[in-house]
Protein backbone atom coordinates (compact mmCIF):
# COMPACT_ATOMS: atom_id res chain seq x y z
CA UNK A 1 0.00 0.00 0.00
CA UNK A 2 1.21 3.48 -1.35
CA UNK A 3 2.87 5.76 2.00
CA UNK A 4 -0.03 8.33 2.53
CA UNK A 5 1.67 11.76 1.71
CA UNK A 6 0.60 14.41 4.66
CA UNK A 7 -1.44 17.60 4.22
CA UNK A 8 1.50 19.33 4.62
CA UNK A 9 3.84 17.52 2.12
CA UNK A 10 1.83 17.95 -0.54
CA UNK A 11 1.32 21.55 0.54
CA UNK A 12 5.49 21.90 -0.33
CA UNK A 13 5.52 19.66 -2.79
CA UNK A 14 2.86 21.49 -4.98
CA UNK A 15 4.59 24.80 -4.84
CA UNK A 16 7.39 23.69 -5.76
CA UNK A 17 6.08 21.99 -8.72
CA UNK A 18 4.68 25.34 -9.57
CA UNK A 19 7.42 27.74 -9.00
CA UNK A 20 8.91 25.06 -11.41
CA UNK A 21 6.16 25.24 -14.07
CA UNK A 22 6.60 29.45 -13.89
CA UNK A 23 10.46 29.78 -14.01
CA UNK A 24 10.44 27.11 -17.14
CA UNK A 25 7.59 29.03 -19.11
CA UNK A 26 8.99 32.44 -17.91
CA UNK A 27 12.34 31.34 -19.62
CA UNK A 28 10.35 30.09 -22.85
CA UNK A 29 7.17 32.77 -23.08
CA UNK A 30 8.47 35.96 -20.87
CA UNK A 31 7.55 36.89 -18.20
CA UNK A 32 4.81 39.45 -19.52
CA UNK A 33 3.34 36.46 -22.18
CA UNK A 34 3.09 34.21 -19.40
CA UNK A 35 -0.59 34.36 -17.88
CA UNK A 36 -1.39 31.90 -14.73
CA UNK A 37 -3.61 29.88 -16.70
CA UNK A 38 -0.53 28.47 -18.50
CA UNK A 39 1.30 28.08 -15.68
CA UNK A 40 -1.69 26.10 -14.25
CA UNK A 41 -1.41 24.20 -17.31
CA UNK A 42 2.00 23.60 -17.53
CA UNK A 43 1.84 22.55 -13.78
CA UNK A 44 -0.37 19.87 -14.17
CA UNK A 45 -2.37 21.39 -11.65
CA UNK A 46 -5.83 23.10 -11.46
CA UNK A 47 -6.28 26.94 -11.15
CA UNK A 48 -7.34 27.26 -7.67
CA UNK A 49 -4.59 24.71 -6.46
CA UNK A 50 -2.42 27.75 -8.28
CA UNK A 51 -4.57 30.64 -6.42
CA UNK A 52 -4.12 28.95 -3.36
CA UNK A 53 -0.22 29.25 -3.49
CA UNK A 54 0.07 33.00 -5.42
CA UNK A 55 -2.22 35.40 -6.04
CA UNK A 56 -0.57 36.29 -9.48
CA UNK A 57 2.40 35.68 -11.23
CA UNK A 58 3.96 38.70 -9.40
CA UNK A 59 3.72 37.14 -6.59
CA UNK A 60 5.38 33.58 -8.38
CA UNK A 61 8.38 35.75 -9.66
CA UNK A 62 9.09 36.80 -6.37
CA UNK A 63 9.26 33.96 -4.27
CA UNK A 64 11.44 32.66 -7.35
CA UNK A 65 13.84 35.81 -6.09
CA UNK A 66 13.53 34.89 -3.01
CA UNK A 67 14.91 31.63 -3.63
CA UNK A 68 18.02 33.20 -5.20
CA UNK A 69 18.59 35.78 -2.20
CA UNK A 70 18.30 32.43 -0.04
CA UNK A 71 21.48 30.95 -1.63
CA UNK A 72 23.05 34.58 -1.49
CA UNK A 73 22.32 34.48 2.26
CA UNK A 74 23.77 31.30 2.85
CA UNK A 75 27.00 31.73 0.87
CA UNK A 76 27.57 34.90 3.28
CA UNK A 77 27.35 32.87 6.01
CA UNK A 78 29.52 30.55 5.08
CA UNK A 79 32.19 32.96 3.77
CA UNK A 80 31.61 34.69 7.63
CA UNK A 81 32.52 31.18 9.21
CA UNK A 82 35.46 30.68 7.13
CA UNK A 83 37.39 33.24 8.91
CA UNK A 84 40.06 33.86 5.75
CA UNK A 85 40.75 37.66 5.31
CA UNK A 86 38.56 40.23 4.48
CA UNK A 87 40.11 40.18 0.83
CA UNK A 88 40.03 36.22 0.61
CA UNK A 89 36.20 37.09 1.49
CA UNK A 90 35.66 39.38 -1.05
CA UNK A 91 37.34 37.37 -3.80
CA UNK A 92 35.25 34.38 -2.72
CA UNK A 93 32.36 35.74 -2.59
CA UNK A 94 32.75 37.40 -6.58
CA UNK A 95 33.54 33.78 -7.60
CA UNK A 96 30.54 31.81 -5.49
CA UNK A 97 28.02 34.73 -6.41
CA UNK A 98 28.94 34.85 -9.79
CA UNK A 99 27.89 30.69 -10.19
CA UNK A 100 24.27 31.90 -8.45
CA UNK A 101 23.65 34.89 -11.27
CA UNK A 102 24.51 32.49 -14.08
CA UNK A 103 22.90 29.83 -13.03
CA UNK A 104 19.73 32.40 -12.54
CA UNK A 105 20.53 34.93 -15.34
CA UNK A 106 17.30 34.35 -17.09
CA UNK A 107 15.10 35.51 -13.74
CA UNK A 108 17.73 38.50 -13.65
CA UNK A 109 17.02 39.06 -17.67
CA UNK A 110 13.56 39.44 -17.02
CA UNK A 111 14.64 43.00 -14.58
CA UNK A 112 16.84 44.28 -16.67
CA UNK A 113 15.04 44.23 -19.63
CA UNK A 114 11.78 45.06 -18.28
CA UNK A 115 8.53 46.00 -20.20
CA UNK A 116 7.36 49.41 -18.83
CA UNK A 117 7.53 51.86 -15.43
CA UNK A 118 4.10 50.47 -14.86
CA UNK A 119 5.02 46.81 -15.31
CA UNK A 120 7.92 47.16 -13.25
CA UNK A 121 6.01 49.36 -10.56
CA UNK A 122 3.54 46.54 -10.23
CA UNK A 123 6.24 43.78 -9.74
CA UNK A 124 7.85 46.36 -6.89
CA UNK A 125 5.33 46.09 -4.25
CA UNK A 126 5.49 42.11 -4.12
CA UNK A 127 10.01 42.81 -4.32
CA UNK A 128 9.56 45.16 -1.21
CA UNK A 129 10.32 41.99 1.29
CA UNK A 130 13.21 40.75 -0.98
CA UNK A 131 14.47 44.45 -1.40
CA UNK A 132 14.60 44.47 2.75
CA UNK A 133 15.76 41.32 2.82
CA UNK A 134 18.70 41.99 -0.27
CA UNK A 135 19.85 45.29 1.66
CA UNK A 136 20.21 43.71 4.96
CA UNK A 137 22.59 40.97 2.76
CA UNK A 138 24.50 44.05 0.76
CA UNK A 139 25.14 46.01 4.48
CA UNK A 140 27.41 42.51 5.88
CA UNK A 141 29.34 42.58 2.07
CA UNK A 142 29.64 46.45 3.16
CA UNK A 143 31.43 45.19 6.71
CA UNK A 144 33.49 43.21 4.87
CA UNK A 145 34.54 46.25 2.74
CA UNK A 146 35.27 47.98 5.83
CA UNK A 147 37.42 45.22 7.31
CA UNK A 148 39.40 44.92 4.17
CA UNK A 149 39.79 49.22 4.15
CA UNK A 150 40.94 48.65 8.53
CA UNK A 151 43.73 46.48 7.31
CA UNK A 152 44.88 48.66 4.65
CA UNK A 153 44.22 46.04 1.41
CA UNK A 154 41.45 47.91 0.04
CA UNK A 155 41.35 51.10 -1.38
CA UNK A 156 39.70 54.42 0.60
CA UNK A 157 36.41 54.68 -1.19
CA UNK A 158 32.67 54.75 0.83
CA UNK A 159 32.32 51.21 1.20
CA UNK A 160 28.53 51.29 -0.30
CA UNK A 161 29.96 52.86 -3.29
CA UNK A 162 32.25 50.05 -3.53
CA UNK A 163 29.87 47.54 -2.44
CA UNK A 164 27.75 49.10 -5.07
CA UNK A 165 30.39 48.93 -7.64
CA UNK A 166 31.24 45.20 -6.85
CA UNK A 167 27.54 43.81 -7.05
CA UNK A 168 27.06 45.84 -10.57
CA UNK A 169 30.82 44.00 -11.49
CA UNK A 170 29.32 40.94 -11.03
CA UNK A 171 26.00 41.52 -12.85
CA UNK A 172 26.74 43.45 -15.97
CA UNK A 173 29.00 40.58 -16.06
CA UNK A 174 26.23 37.71 -16.34
CA UNK A 175 24.04 39.91 -18.32
CA UNK A 176 26.80 40.47 -21.10
CA UNK A 177 27.96 36.49 -21.06
CA UNK A 178 24.02 35.66 -21.02
CA UNK A 179 23.05 37.82 -24.49
CA UNK A 180 26.65 37.45 -25.85
CA UNK A 181 27.77 34.33 -24.63
CA UNK A 182 28.93 33.28 -27.72
CA UNK A 183 32.44 35.13 -27.66
CA UNK A 184 32.74 35.17 -23.48
CA UNK A 185 33.41 32.04 -21.43
CA UNK A 186 32.96 31.70 -17.59
CA UNK A 187 36.62 31.57 -17.49
CA UNK A 188 36.98 34.75 -19.16
CA UNK A 189 34.16 36.29 -16.59
CA UNK A 190 36.45 35.58 -13.80
CA UNK A 191 39.73 36.14 -15.60
CA UNK A 192 38.10 39.62 -15.79
CA UNK A 193 36.43 40.27 -12.45
CA UNK A 194 39.74 39.16 -10.74
CA UNK A 195 41.39 41.73 -12.67
CA UNK A 196 39.16 44.26 -11.70
CA UNK A 197 39.15 44.09 -8.61
CA UNK A 198 43.03 43.48 -8.12
CA UNK A 199 43.84 46.81 -10.62
CA UNK A 200 40.92 48.61 -9.35
CA UNK A 201 39.62 47.79 -5.78
CA UNK A 202 42.88 46.12 -3.98
CA UNK A 203 45.35 49.22 -2.67
CA UNK A 204 48.46 49.02 -4.68
CA UNK A 205 51.55 48.83 -1.95
CA UNK A 206 53.18 52.26 -1.66
CA UNK A 207 57.22 52.73 -1.23
CA UNK A 208 56.76 53.60 2.94
CA UNK A 209 55.01 49.63 2.78
CA UNK A 210 57.78 48.18 0.82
Amino acid sequence: MPKKISRKSQIKKNRAIILKAAKELFFKRGFYNTTMEEIARYSGLDRRTLYNHFKNKEDILASLISEIITRIGEIYNDIDLSGIPPIKKLKTLALQLLDVYMENSELLNIFKRGANKKQEMAISVFMMENIITYKEIEARLVQIIKDAQDEGVVIDIHPYILAGLFNEMILRSVFVWHNYNKDLTKDDIINNIIKVMEEGFIKKPTSSDK
